[in-house]
């Protein structure tokens, strides 16, 4: 749009008839409305709304800040120190008590009452509590917790007196509590599944009681291999054969005088002395075999030799025939230790005419025949051994108790691996035993 301008030229006046013309008046120039002006951006009346709710200054946060910083260094020019007045006791004060602290300020201020001070800290432990809760917390534990907090410190050693806990518990429940903890080892069973049953004749009934670990672990002679033993919960459990230890979850399917996992290691033990068996069968044949093929005409070797393999059959038959009730430890006992000693002579033999060869060459036959009968004498050794320990009832169990030295341990494996060489199926044998 183009400027207007300040003044205007006026039209020429019209003349008269004489050709004059009229004079000029001069008008006013004309004034311009002036320009509307646009109002201010709606954020800066929203900025200046939102200073003056916060109480900020228009001229920004740093004004706002020098403000406060001004006002407060006024403030403490004009603060007064505060004086502490005792009043007296006489004091006719009906608000304030005599010896009260009331502040006043130098400006002829209201009195004040000081703050009482902070009460001081009290500890934080068991024996700060009242007699009434710790008996409650007593009531809550069971008779081996009760015993070892009284074990803790004196207070709660008389707090906790037998007195106390007979009048807390009551009679019923107190026995009941006794009768469910082992007298050893004061482990606290509330099912009575892992106790052994006592009588009213046992020594501190009724804290009489023993849990299965005791009883194994003491040799208590109620745990034997092939009799059941009474629980404290009325029920009646076998002992396992294998282990020792009573069968509390239940036997093995098709065995329950045994435990599933040890029933288990039992039968790889069985096909272990299977194939040990067809073994010294084996070796026993061969070796004669080999004898009568390449030393008949020694007599030290081809007599002993034949005598052994009737021998073994004889012992064979007796393991064979060998049942759950009757032993027949003593007969097999004799027969290995023949057998053992007609091994003898063949080896001498044999070793003596290898020393008299004149050169070092010793044929292929002899040093396989030489073998042969070592095995055999080794075997024989061993099921002589293991024959011994069945004599004398070895407890095949008893590698598994706690309470065995540690130097023993590894004899008591031993014998039970000779045991397991020789027969291992007298674990299922019955007791008392019967010999022929």
């Amino acid at each position: 749009m183009a400027p207007v301008p300040d003044e205007v030229e006026p039209p020429p006046l019209p003349t008269g008839s004489d050709g004059a013309s009229t004079p000029q008046i001069p008008l006013p120039a004309l004034v311009q409305p002036p320009s509307p002006s646009l109002p201010d951006p709606v954020v800066t009346q929203g900025s200046n709304f939102i200073h003056g709710l916060i109480g900020l200054s228009p001229g920004g946060f740093s004004e706002t800040v020098r403000n406060s910083i001004s006002s407060l260094a006024r403030r403490d020019h004009d603060a007064t120190a505060v004086d502490v007045v005792h009043l007296k006791p006489d004091s006719t004060s009906a608000d304030v008590g005599a010896g009260a602290l009331l502040t006043r300020s130098k400006s002829k201020g209201p009195l004040s009452m000081g703050l009482p001070p902070a009460p001081e800290p009290r500890p934080r432990h068991l024996l700060a509590l009242p007699h009434e809760i710790l008996l409650l917390i007593i009531l809550r534990l069971d008779f081996a917790d009760i015993v070892r907090l009284r074990k803790t410190c004196k207070a709660l050693h008389s707090l906790a007196s037998p007195q106390q806990i007979r009048r807390l518990f009551g009679p019923v429940q107190l026995r009941l509590q006794l009768l469910g903890h082992c007298k050893n080892c004061l482990l606290y069973d509330p099912f009575r599944s892992r106790l052994l049953q006592p009588t009213v004749a046992d020594h501190g009934y009724p804290l009489a009681s023993c849990c299965l670990d005791c009883a194994v672990k003491d040799r208590d002679p109620r745990i034997r291999v092939g009799k059941r033993i009474n629980l404290a919960n009325m029920d009646t459990v076998w002992v396992c054969r294998w282990c020792g230890f009573p069968i509390v979850e239940g036997g093995a399917f098709g065995c329950e005088q045994m435990h599933r996992f040890c029933y288990k290691r039992y039968n790889d033990a069985l096909f272990v002395f299977f194939l040990l068996g067809w073994l010294q069968l084996g070796l026993g044949i061969v070796a004669a075999a080999l004898a009568w093929r390449y030393f008949r005409d020694d007599i030290l070797v081809f007599a002993p030799t034949v005598t052994n393999f009737l021998l073994l059959w004889i012992c064979l038959g007796f393991i064979i025939c060998r049942g759950n009730v009757w032993r027949t430890y003593h007969f097999t006992l004799v027969l290995e230790f023949l057998i053992l000693g007609l091994w003898i002579p063949p080896i001498y033999s044999i070793a003596a005419g290898i020393a008299k060869s004149p050169d070092a060459h010793v044929e292929k036959s002899t040093k396989a025949t030489l073998a042969m009968f070592a095995l055999n004498t080794l075997f024989r050794l061993l099921n002589l051994i293991g024959n011994i320990l069945l004599l004398g009832r070895l407890d095949t169990t008893s590698r598994n108790r706690s309470a065995i030295p540690a130097w023993r341990r590894p004899l008591h494996s031993l014998a039970t691996a000779l045991v397991m060489w020789t027969y291992p199926q007298s674990l299922e044998q019955k007791l008392p035993p019967d010999f022929l």
